[in-house]
């Protein structure tokens, strides 16, 4: 039997998550728009059937809804807060339905129903991958598209992060920031039967302002040579986009 992890602690830091998540909305992150670009020779003029795994309140739904309009999408998340607010920003979108629950909860139900899976900036939040990989495989027929944390060494990196400032972290951690290894992930895709991995290394453009010393949330330093490098309290982000081919 899987054993559960809750991403949200029940209602814990509600609005502050919501209104995080409304950032995402409001204004395209950089990081989303790569999505776009390398997603969109696989979906747009297309007919398919996407799932959104951990989709929060939808927004990746939504913009790739609007790549391929005649496309179905289904979302699934854990928390139910999350859930009635994708319902709220999509309704009016027939072709967008969302759900709660866990991802394995679904993979029996799901077995190769999606031709596309999308799961984004989650697997780092979890304690491990390996579980929600199988499932994703195991539900999808072409493609799964992933961004996460990854080091491009023989080395994983367990991060665990307690905000002090919120709810959910006044008795213990409450978050993950888990980066892991490139080699080791690619390893166990292609033993579990992927026929291809593609790798995107993301670089940032823009500049973004720090949040405040409390607060994780992501900001950009300057180097000599005029790169960013993206930093959330004291972890360097350090985002991939993957493709997988089935």
């Amino acid at each position: 039997m899987v054993e559960k992890y809750n991403y949200y602690d029940g209602n814990k830091d509600k609005d502050f998550n919501i209104s995080k998540m409304y950032d995402y909305v409001k204004d395209k992150q950089e990081l989303d728009k790569s999505l776009e670009k390398q997603i969109s020779p696989f979906i747009v003029d297309k007919k398919l059937k996407i799932l959104d795994a951990c989709c929060g309140i939808g927004y990746i739904s939504n913009l790739l809804s609007e790549l391929s309009p005649q496309s179905i999408f289904f979302g699934i998340d854990q928390s139910s807060y999350l859930i009635e607010e994708a319902k709220k920003i999509s309704k009016n979108k027939k072709n967008l339905s969302f759900e709660i629950g866990d991802l394995y909860d679904f993979s029996n139900k799901f077995q190769k129903e999606f031709d596309i899976s999308v799961i984004w900036k989650t697997i780092s939040w979890l304690p491990y991958y390996e579980q929600i990989i199988k499932d994703l495989m195991s539900m999808t027929k072409n493609h799964i598209f992933i961004s996460s944390l990854f080091y491009d060494g023989d080395i994983d990196f367990e991060i665990k992060v307690r905000e002090f400032k919120k709810e959910s972290g006044k008795n213990h951690f409450n978050n993950y920031y888990n980066v892991y290894s490139l080699p080791r992930f690619k390893k166990f895709v292609f033993d579990l039967g992927a026929k291809n991995i593609e790798v995107y290394n993301f670089n940032m453009n823009i500049d973004i302002p720090k949040p405040p010393i409390d607060e994780m949330g992501t900001y950009t330093e300057k180097l000599e040579n005029n790169k960013r490098i993206q930093i959330s309290g004291a972890v360097v982000m350090s985002w991939k986009i993957i493709r997988i081919d089935l």
